[in-house]
């Protein structure tokens, strides 16, 4: 998706990930496969927590760095990037919230 928006000039997009405290040993494995900034969440940082979401939940900033749109995994259309109606509806809100 990265690539797609780059395609299509958005230039200023960018992507990182944060890592579940209890996945640290998956660390590597995922980094690896990554091609965006993954950060790795610690019990003094709590990042997950501070953002009160769950695993693969995204969560979209606007240029200023303010919360613009919270996709849950669970429970509002599918996010699972691996499909197709997945990655066009994050591809879109995405696009909705860069086009503001």
């Amino acid at each position: 998706m990265r690539l797609d928006f780059r395609q299509a000039g958005y230039e200023d997009v960018e992507f990182a990930a944060i890592n579940s405290i209890d996945a640290l040993d998956d660390r590597k494995k995922l980094s690896a496969r990554c091609s965006f900034p993954l950060f790795q969440d610690t019990s003094e940082t709590e990042g997950w927590d501070m953002h009160e979401g769950n695993k693969d939940d995204f969560y979209i900033y606007d240029r200023d760095g303010k919360l613009a749109a919270y996709l849950p995994a669970k429970g509002g259309p599918s996010i699972k990037l691996a499909t197709e109606a997945g990655y066009d509806y994050v591809k879109g809100r995405l696009i909705e919230v860069l086009e503001r």
